[in-house]
């Protein structure tokens, strides 16, 4: 009987040696996959780049937001932004792919490891089933092939204990090999997971941008419906103008030819607006009109003079546009045209000397501000003032 158990322990032995030899060698950590590492750090780092830009572009919005005026480049801005976010959302999809394909490669290592360890066990246990059929092996051994696989196989220490210490460590590398892919895996998938936390933010933000864009698209389409309303005032304002000038036109026109072989009274015109020389808008074409006179930046109240001696044909005021406003006949076909007077200062038919007093300077009529409004017209056509004074 002890023979027996003797010979059955030596070849139960001989079955592990040669199923330690079958066995795979312990893969080195080196050996696990670490699938696109370089392209992670480098998703990363244009997740922090794209980051940066974002915190700058968010800069730039709040100060733009101090003025409504500036809708348009809001809603650019904003646009700027959620082109920012969804590039980082698609980084973090990259990365997230990245990962994935790094778990896979892992998955694949552990199913492999599984795959040998099963294989070779099964051929272990299909030696000793044929050695237990040709000798007398029974009690515990028994228990041993009826073990359900490779883990109950090493939970039954009893028949462990007769094999050698390097054996017993060998399939413990295999056992731990198989642990460690598990291991590793399982802190992938928490990468991941963080990485998902990350992306469904980045989704709430752009949803919270996108009300954002919506406020502000609603803002300049009102400022657009606004600006729409502010030009058919314009309009409305350019045809009383236009009307205006024509009825000026016709009234100098009438003065001219009943003027017809006066003498001019002689000497040069002098600037109206004596101690303001800036021009805020000069004679030329302006907004696809012509602009017949210039506009001399003044305050309210400044003192306008006569630009040349003469008589007062004209001390009135226009609603179509010119508000107060004097004209003066210089003779020989010439005439001066003062407009936008806060206040008149002469009448019709007075007679006034260069460099008197005709009004002061205002912003009736159309004006956007004080200013005044002067032209030279030389046998009723207008002329750049800026060659006489």
């Amino acid at each position: 009987m002890i023979r027996k158990i003797t010979i059955c322990v030596m070849v139960l032995m001989a079955m592990v040696s040669t199923f330690v030899f079958m066995a795979p060698e312990k893969e080195t950590d080196a050996a696990i996959p670490s699938v696109s590492a370089a392209t992670q750090a480098e998703l990363q780092a244009k997740q922090k780049q794209l980051a940066k830009e974002q915190s700058a572009i968010k800069s730039k919005l709040s100060s733009i937001r101090k003025n409504k005026a500036s809708a348009q480049e809001e809603v650019d801005e904003i646009n700027k932004l959620v082109a920012n976010l969804e590039s980082q959302i698609s980084a973090l999809n990259e990365n997230i792919d990245s990962i994935n394909d790094e778990i896979a490669a892992v998955e694949a290592d552990i199913k492999e490891k599984e795959d040998l360890i099963d294989e070779n066990y099964d051929k272990f246990k299909n030696r000793l089933r044929a050695m237990y059929m040709t000798g007398d092996m029974s009690g515990g051994l028994e228990v041993l092939l009826s073990s359900e696989g490779f883990d109950d196989f090493l939970s039954r220490m009893y028949y462990v204990e007769v094999m050698s210490e390097h054996d017993k460590a060998i399939i413990d590398s295999l056992t731990a090999d198989k642990e460690g892919y598990v291991d590793k895996k399982k802190e992938i998938e928490v990468k991941k997971a963080e990485v998902d936390a990350q992306k469904t933010e980045l989704a709430v933000k752009k949803t919270e941008l996108n009300e954002e864009k919506k406020i502000a698209e609603e803002l300049l389409a009102e400022i657009a419906k606004e600006q729409k309303n502010l030009e058919n005032q314009q309009r409305a304002v350019d045809a009383k103008m236009e009307t205006a000038k024509a009825q000026l036109d016709q009234l100098i026109g009438n003065y001219v030819k009943k003027d017809v072989g006066s003498k001019y009274v002689g000497g040069s015109f002098k600037w109206p607006a004596p101690g303001y020389g800036k021009i805020t808008s000069p004679y030329g074409m302006r907004w696809g009109k012509l602009h017949k006179g210039i506009d001399i930046g003044s305050p309210m109240g400044a003192k306008i003079i006569a630009s040349n001696t003469g008589t007062v044909v004209t001390s009135s005021y226009n609603a179509g546009g010119y508000g107060n406003y004097v004209i003066i006949n210089h003779g020989g076909g010439y005439m001066t045209v003062y407009a936008h007077l806060s206040k008149r200062h002469v009448s019709v038919g007075q007679y006034v000397t260069k460099g008197a007093t005709i009004g002061l300077c205002g912003s009736t009529g159309h004006s956007t501000g004080p200013h005044l409004h002067f032209e030279i017209r030389v046998n009723g056509t207008a002329v750049n003032p800026r060659n006489y004074v």
